[in-house]
């Protein structure tokens, strides 16, 4: 299966509009003074290396690929080609190719989310601000997202769950100090240590595998105390309570959960994705049962 297939259903309607010229579609010539940049871009770090092999490409052989724009009032907003608009400007050419579409918000801001993923290596913190936009501007859930993007539900939701990190400890993924992996294991550390541990981690060069290690030893040495819990009150068995708790422990949980009930005994079922996947679920339940 190749990477765009991989990308998922939603991929055929975000493309072809940044795809090639379409038939009867003009390229035009438009003042790059008149063009703004696209207020979605999710890559905030550009490499400066690849630009400036892009730029010298660029000059020797033009532009092989217009970019694509979109109106906005009486100038123009980028749609999709933002290293080859930046080189032009580099080369201080006063147009550029384009192709002009109509593209609303919501298609612009999938687009600049799929492009990157499919075209560029977003780093784990601009993809979780990303899908954060979707989530809060168009109420797009992580099953939603997971189709557009082709990743899994659980990988969706493992990405959110990155920006519960502090701002300093996202910039050290943001600039591949750290990476996401190493992002998840901080997840499994009480708040006010995961700042000191991520610096350490830099610092010391250490692995994934060696923050997961002292995780697990803190979790062994923390004393077992458990609060005094009240006599939980009877639930339901309403086909519709079921459905609830079902929905309820699906979105706390970032996976599929059954819960199913006979006599007035039940079970609940939780679906997970391999190792890391059923750490992460573990992780939660044990936070959530801890009275710290």
């Amino acid at each position: 299966m190749t990477r765009q297939r991989a990308l998922g259903r939603g991929l055929a309607e975000l493309i072809p509009a940044a795809g090639p010229p379409r038939e009867g579609e003009l390229v035009e010539q438009i003042a790059v003074a008149l063009i703004d940049p696209n207020p979605y871009q999710p890559r905030r770090d550009f490499d400066e290396t690849e630009l400036g092999e892009l730029t010298a490409s660029i000059r020797a052989q033009g532009l092989l690929q217009p970019v694509t724009l979109r109106r906005h009032g009486e100038r123009y907003q980028l749609v999709a080609g933002e290293r080859r608009l930046r080189a032009v400007r580099d080369l201080g050419w006063t147009h550029i190719s384009a192709i002009v579409r109509e593209v609303d918000d919501r298609q612009l801001l999938e687009l600049s989310l799929v492009e990157n993923l499919l075209r560029t290596d977003l780093n784990e913190i601009e993809v979780a601000q990303a899908f954060r936009n979707l989530e809060d501007l168009y109420g797009y859930t992580a099953t939603q997202l997971a189709e557009v993007t082709g990743k899994s539900r659980p990988a969706v939701s493992n990405t959110l769950r990155l920006l519960e990190l502090s701002e300093q400890s996202q910039e050290l993924i943001r600039s591949r100090t750290l990476t996401a992996g190493h992002g998840r294991a901080l997840l499994s550390f009480p708040q006010p240590q995961r700042e000191e541990l991520a610096e350490q981690a830099a610092r010391e060069g250490w692995s994934v595998r060696e923050l997961e290690r002292r995780a697990g030893e803190l979790m062994q040495r923390k004393p077992v105390r458990r609060a005094r819990r009240k006599k939980p009150a009877a639930i339901p068995s309403s086909p519709s309570a079921l459905k609830r708790a079902e929905t309820q422990l699906t979105e706390f949980l970032g996976t599929k959960v059954r819960v199913t009930e006979h006599s007035g005994k039940g079970t609940i079922t939780v679906r997970y994705f391999g190792a890391d996947d059923l750490k992460r679920v573990l992780d939660l339940l044990l936070r959530s049962a801890s009275p710290f």
